[in-house]
This record gives C-alpha cells, structure tokens and sequence, in this order.
C-alpha cells in the first residue's frame, strides 16, 4: 500500500477538504481525488462523505483515520533514522509572535533550510492567544509564543526569557521628571505603545494601570510598527530590549528606569503530539541553538532559561 495515499487520506480528513489537502501536498486535487479513490477501492469501502461544505468521514473513514496516521508517522520516523533528511518533502507549519520573528528565527530557518532542503515553510506571525488557538485547532504543527499551553496534547520547550524594558525616543524622554527611577504613574503621564490587548505585555501594564486617569494605550500585532512609533516620540513603549539593542546603542531610542520593574517574555517552543510531526519536533530542537546563539550575543537583555 502506497503510504502516500495514506497521507493524502490524512490531510483531506484533518482539512476537510480535497483542494486544501492538494495545497498542503503540493499537487493537485485531481491527484488527491485519485488517491482517495485507489485506497476505497483497495479497502472495499467509501471512506469519505461529500457534503457541499466539504468532506466527512464515513465510520469506516474514521475507524481507518489512526492507523493511517501511525503508518505516515513511522515511515517518516524511519527515513529520520536512515538520517535521509533530504527525503522530507512535506510542509510545516510553523507560528511565531513577533519577538522571534525579529530575533532569532532568520538563523533558524536557515539551519532548517540547510538541513532539510525539500521540505518547505508556512510561517503565520501574530500573537500569543491565537497561535495557541491555531495550534491546538490543527492548523499550525508547531508554534514559538509566550505562554506554554496546557500539557495534554501538546509538548512545551522554554527556550529562554528576555528582558522586557521602557523605552522612549530622545524627545520624548526629555519630558519625564529628572529623577532615577520613574513611576508607572511617570510612564502613564504619556501616551503607551502596547502590544495587543490580548498579550501578556499588556497585560504586564494593566496590572499597574488600576486608578489612574486619563491613561492613553494604543494597542498594536506588529513589533516593527511598535518600535518605529517609538522612535518617533508618539509615546513610550514596553519592549524586549534583545531586540531593539540597535537602537539603544545608536541612541534612537533611550531606556527608562521604572519601578517596578516589567515582567520578563518566556519564549517557549510548543509542538502537537497528536498527530506528531516529525519536522515539527526536529525544528523545536533546533530553535533552542538558534535561540541560545542569539542569547550569547545579546548580553544582558536576555535573562537564564
């Protein structure tokens, strides 16, 4: 039995869609149809219901569903072994929050890349919450966010911590009381570039935003937009300082020493066990290099694992 049938079965059950599944494989849906159409005529059986909303699986679909996925699980696990990692051709869907996306995971791909030259990527950035939701929904193998999410169906790596800190461009920096630590109070007197409400960042300022009046927070998914808002005085931001170490050298933007001090950003790598991808699990072992070579060039922004 051709195991890539079994995929192409796979796919379609977990997408629930022909054209999906083709898309996912890198072929088309006629051959996926085909696929499909050889492994119900080997089985005996119809292994799909077409619906106009897509596909269902029949009971004798579903009863086949685990087995398949042992059998594209083993053969993959058995080329990993054979160290044939050329042999990979699949696509992994990877998830990242804009802090590693502008840290270290150019260096990641790349070793990835380098190792695993036909497999391809589909890279989704943006915030923690929906990472998770995209990963424990099925459409994303592997995500790097802030939070570890519920053990059970998913692995949690930590990978490490960055330093978050107050940063303010020269202009606007001026304007705060000359003093050597400043208030949250202090911060709050200007506007605050935040990231998104849903974010452990923002969270971070709302725990110290209780009382105080006419507070101003701009919410944004994007770190570039973040810290080009910064840089041009529109207010002060909460930011890792791993990853703006540029701009604090060239005095673009300037830190600000608050009390108390920002919680840190735990970088964790979280992965599916079920169904398990090997390419899923090879890059998690990877991001902890890439992530720890950017650690050892970033000093003192980034804090222990």
């Amino acid at each position: 039995m051709n195991v890539r049938f079994l995929e192409a079965f796979v796919w379609v059950a977990r997408l629930g869609s022909f054209k999906a599944a083709a898309e996912r494989m890198h072929t088309t849906q006629a051959g996926i149809s085909s696929r499909i159409a050889t492994l119900e005529q080997q089985f005996g059986t119809k292994l799909f219901d077409r619906e106009h909303r897509g596909v269902m699986l029949t009971y004798q679909g579903t009863e086949l569903m685990p087995w398949a996925e042992r059998m594209v699980d083993l053969q993959a696990r058995m080329v990993a072994a054979m160290g044939q990692t050329d042999a990979f051709t699949g696509v992994l869907r990877i998830g990242a929050m804009e802090t590693v996306v502008h840290s270290w995971l150019p260096d990641l791909l790349s070793r990835f890349a380098e190792r695993y030259p036909n497999a391809t990527v589909e890279l989704v950035s943006d915030i923690t919450p929906r990472l998770r939701d995209d990963l424990l929904r099925g459409s994303l193998d592997c995500a790097f966010l802030s939070e570890e999410i519920t053990p059970g169906y998913i692995v949690n790596r930590r990978l490490a911590t960055f330093a978050m800190r107050w940063v303010a461009a020269p202009s606007l920096a001026r304007r705060f009381p000359v003093k050597p630590v400043l208030s949250f109070a202090d911060v709050a007197e200007h506007p605050i570039i935040s990231f998104h409400r849903e974010s452990a960042v923002y969270r971070n300022i709302a725990e110290r935003a209780n009382g105080l009046e006419n507070l101003r927070i701009s919410y944004f998914s994007s770190l570039g937009a973040m810290v080009d808002l910064a840089r041009s005085g529109f207010g002060t931001a909460l930011l890792p300082t791993a990853v703006i170490q540029a701009d604090l050298q060239d005095g673009r933007l300037l830190p600000l020493d608050v009390d108390p001090l920002p919680a840190p950003l735990p970088l964790i790598a979280s992965a599916r066990l079920e169904p398990p991808s090997p390419l899923a699990g090879a890059l998690c072992e990877m991001a902890q290099a890439a992530c720890d070579t950017f650690v050892a060039s970033s000093r003192h922004d980034v804090l222990a694992s």
